[in-house]
């Protein structure tokens, strides 16, 4: 019997809860699939495990650590043994992968099951820090990157110089550390020339010339592939073995790499449905709900235009975010209303034009808690309920119901 299929999609610049949503939809009956389809290990979604519904929720001030865990490259519906699928248009980092699945069998005791297509491509140290001394050169000039190689990684692919997840796991150590040896000599030694030149004073392009950091990358890699799972048999008898597929995105749609609006502060990898579309098209499959999430405000975590930016307490009694914490690479994260009722629906119309079919669209609410139920616009007498934004005919047109989550 084919698996119910969700797809889970930030409507904005990313942070707005596709973790909890994620968990939410996993949790359902029978087993669960997370599919991870864009970015990488830059992904940071958060999810407090604990009874939920999809009613309004009240979330305590202070949470059980102990039940709080920060999703990069493991599915997060992974609390509720969800297992994760990579796909060819994720680029996971292997280094990272085995300090995720180690701190989040800590936390929870259980041990996700990771797998990827033979197709999948990885991100390699070089990636990252290639990525890193090109953001560094930017100055104030800075695209927001979070300097873990996404983009580059990308460009790499695109280029013909791969490695994917089955080649880590079939090459040797050794094998593997001269393969990084090659990447660096034939694509990444020319690309240092023709934008540094001469130059290697960043340390970041003098670890990349470093044989030793590249081998104990090598090592590590090779050791955490071990993680790792390839879907070898056919990739439609396999998702049939689900009851429910959900495709976890990473950021947002006003960060798709083809937004022009906010080029260049965009992501590198396409946030909406255009990957899980394309992959289900390859398999006769389609979408049965589309669940785009949003804040009761709007949330921006590195560099870039953000419409209408304000203060957090001109919010309403907005908590201070304990996942995007400001860092060297995005800076402090920034607040805003949403600009109008017609820019809160617009990116999700011209998402599904993507499809020839319509599925269900649902709009998933999150923070509501901190705006006293109410999305936030730029005139306070604008502010709406979601019960209230349904009464606008335009809305009703596009989505065809609301989840309200504190």
């Amino acid at each position: 019997m084919a698996p119910k299929i969700y797809v889970v999609i930030g409507k904005n610049f990313g942070d707005e809860g596709k973790g909890r949503v994620t968990h939410l939809l996993s949790g359902r009956l029978g087993k669960s699939l997370v599919i991870r389809h864009n970015g990488g290990a830059q992904s940071g979604h958060t999810v407090i495990a604990g009874p939920e519904s999809v009613a309004f929720l009240e979330l305590p001030d202070a949470c059980d650590s102990e039940k709080r865990f920060i999703f990069h490259e493991v599915g997060s519906g992974s609390f509720n043994g969800a297992d994760t699928l990579w796909i060819d248009t994720f680029f996971p980092d292997l280094f990272k992968l085995r300090e995720e699945v180690d701190s989040f069998s800590k936390v929870s005791g259980l041990t996700p099951r990771i797998y990827a297509l033979p197709t999948t491509n990885v991100t390699t140290v070089l990636d990252v820090l290639f990525n890193m001394a090109l953001e560094e050169s930017r100055g104030k000039e800075r695209h927001g990157s979070c300097g873990m190689g996404i983009y580059e990684t990308f460009l790499r692919v695109e280029s013909g110089v791969t490695l994917t997840v089955k080649d880590v796991k079939n090459l040797q150590e050794r094998e593997l550390f001269k393969r990084l040896l090659d990447i660096r000599e034939s694509y990444y030694i020319p690309r240092l020339r023709e934008l540094f030149g001469e130059k290697t004073s960043s340390q970041y392009l003098t670890d990349m010339l470093n044989d030793t950091v590249i081998e104990n990358a090598a090592t590590e890699m090779k050791r955490n592939s071990e993680l790792v799972e390839i879907v070898e048999d056919d990739v439609v008898s396999f998702l049939n073995n689900y009851d429910n597929v959900v495709f976890e995105s990473g950021q947002g749609l006003l960060l798709d790499s083809e937004n022009k609006r906010f080029a260049p502060h965009v992501t590198g990898s396409r946030t909406g449905l255009t990957n899980p579309a394309a992959f289900l098209n390859r398999y006769g499959l389609r979408i049965d709900e589309v669940v785009y999430v949003t804040r009761s405000y709007v949330t921006r975590h590195g560099a870039g235009d953000l419409p209408h930016e304000c203060r957090r307490r001109h919010l309403g009694n907005v908590r201070k975010d304990t996942t995007n914490v400001t860092n060297p690479w995005q800076g402090a994260i920034r607040y805003a209303p949403h600009p109008s009722v017609y820019e809160f629906m617009d990116p999700v119309i011209q998402d599904l034009r993507i499809l020839d079919y319509r599925p269900r669209v649902t709009c998933a609410v999150t923070h509501l808690s901190e705006t006293k139920g109410r999305i936030v616009f730029p005139d306070r007498a604008a502010n709406m309920t979601t019960n209230e934004l349904q009464m606008v005919k335009e809305i009703t047109m596009v989505f065809d119901s609301f989840w309200e989550l504190a």
